[in-house]
């Protein structure tokens, strides 16, 4: 558990996750109301309090009706700041990985919310490419498409580029999600979208090394970037529409 880090006052979660709490979801309530709760579960996450972190999950999701907005205004800000905290050397790689397995936890016992205009009949692989571990968010975007009607593979090991590929070519999905934590070399990641696209396949990226740098969903050839679950969808939705 990690002490002395709750977090109080106006918390700024950047200018990214910021948008995620604009445009559906929760209709009529305040901005601070969402930042509110949003702070209340990041401190549950680092406290290790699994019951306050649920309930407040359950209040949101009773206030919503949507996993995709509980996904975008609460649970990936939270998540976002547990793995900047990581990065900035102020919590360990344990308290990291605990609050993690809690959200997956979570998640899983979520019930689905579908919306009311599924698409049918749409695949998607979601992936991440070489050593990166951080597959969170590619579960929390797989459970918002499944609610939206898509059919949806995810690749939750990391895998190369190679083992994408090989995916792509039995699975043919009409859309590829690639996932990057952290990018410290964006070679192999350009190199499966080229190849991705060459298919005639759009591709859209996401994840922490998108978010903090958003140029680099452009830099590495991306038809999009989904900053989180719920723009994901509606991006998602543009790229397969053509």
């Amino acid at each position: 558990m990690v002490s002395g880090l709750l977090l109080d006052g106006d918390l700024d979660m950047s200018e990214t996750r910021g948008k995620s709490a604009r445009g559906g979801g929760g209709i009529g309530r305040g901005r601070r109301s969402v930042r509110s709760r949003s702070r209340s579960f990041l401190n549950a996450l680092l406290q290790n309090d699994p019951a306050s972190a649920a309930r407040l999950v359950e209040q949101e999701l009773a206030e919503v009706g949507s996993r995709a907005a509980v996904f975008a205004d609460l649970i990936h800000p939270a998540q976002y700041e547990i793995g900047d905290m990581w990065y900035r050397g102020l919590i360990g790689v344990a308290d990291e990985h605990r609050a993690t397995a809690l959200v997956e936890t979570i998640v899983d016992r979520m019930s689905p919310t579908p919306t009311e205009r599924p698409l049918l009949s749409v695949r998607c692989l979601l992936a991440s490419i070489g050593a990166e571990r951080h597959v969170i968010g590619l579960r929390l975007l797989a459970a918002a498409m499944a609610d939206d009607g898509w059919e949806v593979e995810v690749m939750e090991n990391p895998a190369s580029v190679q083992d994408v590929m090989a995916v792509i070519d039995r699975a043919r999905p009409q859309l590829v999600g690639l996932s990057a934590a952290y990018l410290p070399d964006p070679e192999p990641i350009k190199r499966a979208i080229r190849l991705v696209k060459e298919r005639g396949i759009p591709v859209m990226v996401g994840g922490p090394a998108f978010n903090r740098t958003p140029s680099l969903g452009e830099q590495v050839g991306a038809d999009a970037h989904g900053a989180d679950a719920r723009m994901a969808l509606t991006l998602a939705r543009r790229l397969v529409a053509g």
